[in-house]
């Protein structure tokens, strides 16, 4: 959201009219043969009167997509994204809603998230999306109000009861405070009504020594109607910031927890680990599962800083399997993805770079399918001419059926310019999601592929589904 540690420190698509008042977004818009237009123009192109900074926001700017899946029908998908991005985060977050695994969408907003929807926070951001084995879909982000820098911002989740038509009004999950940012939701695929957020919160100005760090866990037991007083997952300490947390169920039923961690004093950034046997109400010792140097690298050309937010992406196979993908760039020239993998639930742990990855690559995000076969969808700058007026990018996807073993890597989407992208950036993570045969990714594609704004969120299909 506000503060992205490693950059800061070192078939056609119709969405429909909905209730809520949100428009029609682009319909049939193509880009290749399986990536079309999944945002529209936004609904909030007159503004939200009464909110803070609105006049920072640009309409049309969409970043930072998440889908996920219904496990009892696959083809039933929920997305979500930032709308009208500006300073310091979104006007608003925005739900769509699928019946035909993203072929066809219908868009909606949470009541009350923020002004724009009828609630008083002046912003949201860092949305989350999960659904149970029951049905029930759960949405967490960031809502936050712009009367102090750095704002107070707290964590809120809300339900939806009829697979993503109409949600609940937010419900908080930690109380607003400067530090709060970088939430995840994860639904529990046994428990009826049971899921679980995880958030960080860390001193923003990353002067040591930090004080209030923390990594922090909640539950639901009902369905999202209340939740849990907050638990600690893991204490950074005064030189470091977790930050980029996910939980995932394991077929035992324990909990594994897994963030990325920045020491802002030796420079590292260490991928961690922590398994819960009590669902979430104690963790065992953080175990680190890769660590390497951090760096700030720019653009050659234009000075400006390259997307890399350090983001974890995980995802859990059907036979326990846990991997994670993260970013490894070494340089502005020179960069690489890395897949690491846990076969005992994340009490140990091996790494290695996807294969065919060397220019600049940034912002992964992994998935597994049915059959137990890996996909990874991943930005890379391979294509840029050095001395143009662009920096180019695409969206690579490699998928493995061997447990990471041997990939077969694609391109995906592309190109477009990273340097038309609202603020120059694409939010700090994507989305991707396995489905029985196939896998779906939303992704933010800049100018000149963006149809509405300098950014739209895009739906890619890979494989029969």
């Amino acid at each position: 959201m506000r503060a992205r540690p490693f950059l800061t420190i070192g078939t056609t698509v119709l969405l429909a009219a909905v209730p809520l008042g949100v428009g029609p977004a682009a319909a049939g818009e193509h880009h290749g043969d399986r990536v079309q237009v999944l945002s529209g123009p936004s609904p909030f192109a007159d503004g939200c009167p009464g909110s803070r900074l609105d006049d920072t926001a640009i309409v049309g700017a969409e970043v930072e997509p998440m889908v996920a899946a219904d496990p009892s029908d696959p083809r039933h998908l929920i997305a979500t994204w930032q709308q009208d991005i500006g300073t310091p985060a979104a006007r608003s977050d925005l739900i769509a809603r699928s019946a035909d695994g993203g072929r066809t969408w219908r868009t909606t907003t949470i009541p009350g998230l923020t002004v724009c929807t009828g609630g008083t926070a002046d912003f949201a951001s860092d949305p989350w999306l999960s659904v149970g084995g029951d049905g029930t879909v759960y949405f967490s982000g960031l809502q936050g109000n712009a009367t102090a820098d750095p704002p107070p911002v707290g964590v809120v989740a809300s339900r939806s009861l009829d697979g993503g038509r109409t949600w609940s009004e937010p419900a908080t999950v930690a109380a607003a405070d400067p530090g709060v940012d970088t939430d995840s939701v994860t639904a529990s695929p046994t428990l009826d009504g049971h899921a679980y957020v995880v958030w960080a919160a860390w001193d923003h100005s990353y002067q040591p020594p930090m004080a209030g760090n923390a990594f922090r866990f909640a539950r639901t037991t009902d369905s999202g109607a209340t939740w849990s007083p907050a638990v600690l997952v893991h204490d950074p300490g005064p030189t470091a910031v977790d930050f980029s947390g996910h939980v995932l169920v394991l077929p035992s039923g324990d909990l594994l927890a897994v963030w990325a961690n920045f020491d802002v004093v030796s420079g590292l950034g260490t991928l961690m680990a922590s398994r819960s046997p009590d669902e979430g109400d104690t963790w065992e010792a953080a175990v680190a599962a890769a660590v390497q140097p951090v760096g700030m690298f720019t653009d050659p050309e234009s000075g400006v800083e390259l997307p890399q937010p350090g983001f974890t992406s995980p995802a859990i196979a059907p036979d326990g399997t846990v991997y994670v993908a993260t970013e490894s760039s070494t340089s502005p020239t020179s960069g690489a993805i890395t897949v690491s993998q846990s076969r005992d639930g994340g009490r140990t742990w091996t790494s290695s770079p996807l294969p065919d990855v060397s220019a600049f690559a940034f912002e992964p995000a992994i998935a597994v399918d049915d059959r137990g076969r890996v996909g990874v969808l991943w930005y890379d700058i391979r294509n840029d001419v050095p001395g143009d007026d662009e920096l180019t990018s695409d969206v690579w996807f490699a998928r493995s059926a061997d447990r990471g073993a041997s990939w077969d890597q694609e391109h995906l989407a592309g190109p477009f310019d990273l340097r038309t992208a609202p603020n120059g950036r694409l939010g700090e993570y994507q989305g991707l999601v396995g489905l029985r045969r196939s896998f779906v990714g939303v992704v933010t594609l800049a100018g000149p592929l963006a149809v509405d704004g300098p950014s739209d969120v895009f739906v890619a299909r890979v494989g029969r589904g």
